[in-house]
């Protein structure tokens, strides 16, 4: 073989090798400074999209048990709810029942209607405030329908992923405990009488008094109402005075606004007789089942969420475990792929060294 400086084959191979030797030992370096075998696309191009697949799921999968732990609390706190409305509903029942007994005379039976009442009044007011984050629970805002709430508990965008919950109404007039709240009124003297619904009656003056004195009545629940005023009396000096003539009616409310009087009447129940408690039980009866067949749904929900969350925390675990099969660096492959990088960089960095020298030998052919 030839002797020549220009060109040293054996300097520029220990020199190749040594960089190789350098890339690699600098590749198990980052993987055993970050712990991942993947840092970049170049690493493992295929292992990068599907880790970047199970990130997503994984990230879906966890915020899915957090939604399904949130949706068992609103549906515990509707059930809590529901817990109150039956013990009070059992308390009317058992009223019905005492005011079965003819021992009651009519003032005893007067102040069993008046503790219903009350109780009829705490279930609307359950309904009505009953809540989950500022979110009605049972319908207590509209006073009509049913609640229905969606629960995302999957990763993905299918139905599939989502558990539904309807919430009935649970006002004491969807029940049928709300006793009786109609208004019966008749029009009479200038007044027209509008109902609004079984619970609410308005009332409009049709004018004022003008040039001559005039009167202004209408019957309420078998109540006469009538007022009379002198010529000129503005609309508002009028629907007070009506205001007020209602408003001293037993068990009837009144409100004005422009030129309209709303009343309403206060549940009452007539437990006056044997036969009138009795129909009650039956009344109470129906109102409890309601109640109970709901519990149960929301109880069945309840249990559903919590074997989804078992379910979810099973799934993300796996996920996480195969996310990290593909990425995560292994300790032990790489600190022996570093020692011997190392190894090899010493030996071309020598190789290196000796293949510079070997030139040396030409000089020997230029000294006489």
């Amino acid at each position: 073989m030839a002797l020549s400086v220009a060109t040293n084959t054996g300097a520029l191979m220990a020199q190749a090798a040594a960089s190789s030797v350098n890339k690699e030992m600098e590749i198990s370096m980052e993987r055993l400074a970050t712990g991942k075998r993947i840092n970049g696309a170049a690493d493992d191009a295929a292992g990068v999209a599907i880790a970047s697949r199970l990130s997503s799921e994984i990230k879906g999968t966890n915020q899915a048990i957090r939604n399904a732990m949130d949706g068992q609390a609103l549906i515990d706190t509707a059930e809590g709810a529901h817990i109150e409305i039956e013990n009070i509903l059992q308390r009317m029942r058992e009223i019905a029942v005492q005011a079965g007994n003819d021992t009651n005379d009519s003032n005893d039976r007067n102040a069993l209607g008046t503790e219903m009442s009350q109780l009829s009044l705490e279930i609307d007011r359950i309904a009505q405030v009953s809540s989950w984050a500022q979110v009605p629970l049972l319908n207590g805002v509209s006073g009509t329908g049913n609640a229905t709430f969606t629960f995302q508990v999957g990763s993905g965008a299918a139905s599939t992923n989502e558990i539904t919950a309807t919430i009935g109404n649970m006002r004491a007039s969807t029940l049928g405990v709300s006793g009786d709240t109609t208004v019966n009124a008749t029009s009479a003297t200038n007044v027209t009488v509008g109902t609004n619904d079984t619970a609410t009656t308005k009332l409009t003056v049709t004018s004022a008094a003008a040039n001559a004195t005039k009167t202004f009545s209408v019957t309420i629940d078998g109540n006469a109402i009538s007022h009379t005023v002198a010529s000129g009396t503005a609309m508002a000096t009028t629907t007070a005075a009506l205001k007020s003539l209602i408003d001293a009616l037993s068990g009837i409310t009144a409100t004005v606004s422009a030129g309209e009087i709303t009343f309403s009447k206060d549940e009452t129940f007539d437990l006056s007789t044997n036969a009138k408690a009795q129909a009650f039980i039956t009344t109470f009866d129906t109102a409890i089942t309601t109640v109970n067949t709901q519990r149960a749904t929301l109880g069945a929900i309840s249990n559903r969420l919590d074997n989804s969350v078992a379910n979810l925390t099973n799934t993300a675990v796996n996920l996480e475990a195969g996310k990290g099969r593909i990425e995560d660096a292994d300790f032990a492959a790489e600190t022996t792929s570093l020692a011997k990088s190392q190894i090899l960089q010493q030996a071309s960095t020598a190789m290196l060294a000796q293949a510079n020298a070997s030139k040396q030998n030409v000089l020997s052919l230029l000294q006489g």
